[in-house]
């Protein structure tokens, strides 16, 4: 039985680790302690995993007091890395969030605290377990491209989940890195654990293109108060859904924080809409687009090889009324729905229940590999990875399971891309970390 301790109580530490823990993986598995900064918070907690589980406010304090083997760090971005690090240092095994930083210092910080401890930090890389992701690893990692030229990666995000990270501490960067780093160290992990390559350097553009203060005037600081709801269609009501009432509009006393902060506000600093080229050492170079302001959310994958090329699409989620401009309407399942959004009418096309990857050899024809398509989280990929993070890995055959170098790879594209923005360099991953040269992927 392995204890652990979950340090940040929002919706990833409680519906994504904790109500598993308590439930599915209880024969292998218990919480021991519950921690966060806001004292509301750690009461939902304890009324939806267990009134008998200690809470506290202080880390320190729960390591004191309470029989802990793992610590699980679901915090906000910026202090992932105090609470790996503390934990590493008190003997104790971490689990983190994506993304494990959000900078070159604080994760040069982990990784040493990781060597001196002889304790390991674990990434939850969810993507990675997804059948459909897992397929193309299983084509690539079998040679069916030969060798990999290039690769080309899009990732959409639509108005209801693009919109979200521009009301909450996301919209920071010095809370979250921005979306090259808290969004995309997702998809630079995929890239690098596709090619089983470390990325070389990386250079980048991006800009604020739709979530600006001047596409709504008048507006206010939240939801709660501002005065031109009516009219928005990004208007957030966190009385009318139980979680986000008890999570964050009853929590509000306590630490002053905003869930519904407006997504055309003045402190934003991230952008909305983003490309970066990276290079890896051996001349392979990746393309990458994010768009977080689409009628469509999903993403395609390209790897061009000397055989030939491979393609990947997954839909995800279409807004198929023509003008969902009221956001719980929006964000429901009537209306946000999974459908093939390419051609048609999406409107009316049916849900996906299977997705393809088509390879095209060089002098023509063409290969289609059938993937049924999974509708739980991530792809299927949440459930896959709590079973290897709380029950153990017996094989590991496409390298699932990360560690802190893969977490580090992940997020120093996104830092990589951040300097290159500010300067229009290109940027070395080596010189982030203080190395002579990238090594593998782990």
């Amino acid at each position: 039985m392995t204890n652990y301790c979950i340090v940040g109580l929002g919706s990833r530490g409680i519906s994504m680790f904790g109500r598993d823990l308590v439930t599915h993986y209880r024969d292998v598995a218990r919480i021991t302690g519950l921690c966060d900064r806001n004292e509301g918070r750690v009461r939902y907690a304890q009324e939806v995993l267990g009134k008998d589980i200690p809470g506290f406010t202080d880390f320190d304090e729960m390591l004191d007091t309470v029989e802990c083997d793992c610590v699980i760090v679901t915090t906000m971005d910026a202090t992932h890395d105090h609470f790996i690090v503390k934990a590493l240092e008190r003997g104790k095994d971490v689990i983190t969030e994506k993304p494990m930083t959000i900078d070159a210092e604080r994760c040069r910080r982990i990784l040493e605290a990781e060597r001196r401890s002889g304790k390991t930090v674990r990434v939850t890389f969810n993507y990675r377990y997804a059948p459909y992701k897992t397929e193309i690893k299983r084509l690539l990692q079998e040679g069916i491209v030969g060798e990999v030229h290039s690769v080309e990666f899009r990732w959409y995000l639509d108005t209801v989940h693009g919109a979200d990270y521009f009301r909450r501490w996301h919209a920071e960067k010095k809370n979250s890195g921005g979306l090259f780093v808290h969004k995309a160290t997702h998809h630079f992990d995929l890239i690098n654990w596709w090619l089983g390559l470390e990325p070389k350097e990386v250079v980048a553009m991006g800009s604020r293109h739709y979530y600006v203060p001047d596409r709504m005037p008048g507006h206010g600081e939240r939801c709660a108060t501002c005065q031109v709801t009516e009219r928005c269609p990004f208007y957030l009501d966190l009385g009318r859904d139980d979680t986000l009432n008890a999570l964050y509009k009853q929590a509000e006393a306590y630490d002053g924080y905003h869930r519904d902060q407006c997504v055309f506000s003045e402190r934003i600093d991230i952008e909305d809409t983003m490309g970066a080229l990276i290079r890896y050492p051996n001349g392979v170079q990746a393309t990458y687009m994010l768009t977080a302001a689409t009628p469509f959310e999903g993403w395609q994958v390209a790897f061009n090889g000397s055989k030939g090329r491979l393609e990947a699409f997954e839909p995800e989620y279409f807004i198929t009324e023509e003008d969902a401009t009221d956001f719980a309407r929006r964000s429901s399942k009537d209306v946000r729905r999974t459908v093939d959004w390419r051609f048609g009418d999406p409107s009316s096309a049916e849900e996906v229940r299977e997705l393809e990857i088509r390879f095209y050899p060089l002098f023509g024809g063409v290969q289609v590999f059938r993937v049924p398509h999974v509708r739980e989280g991530h792809g299927g990929g949440d459930r896959r990875l709590k079973d290897h993070l709380f029950r153990g890995v017996e094989s590991d055959p496409y390298g699932h399971v990360a560690g802190s170098r893969a977490g580090a790879m992940s997020i120093l594209i996104g830092v990589a891309a951040n300097l290159s923005m500010a300067t229009g360099q290109f940027v070395r991953i080596a010189d982030l970390l203080g190395e002579s040269a990238p090594v593998g992927v782990r």
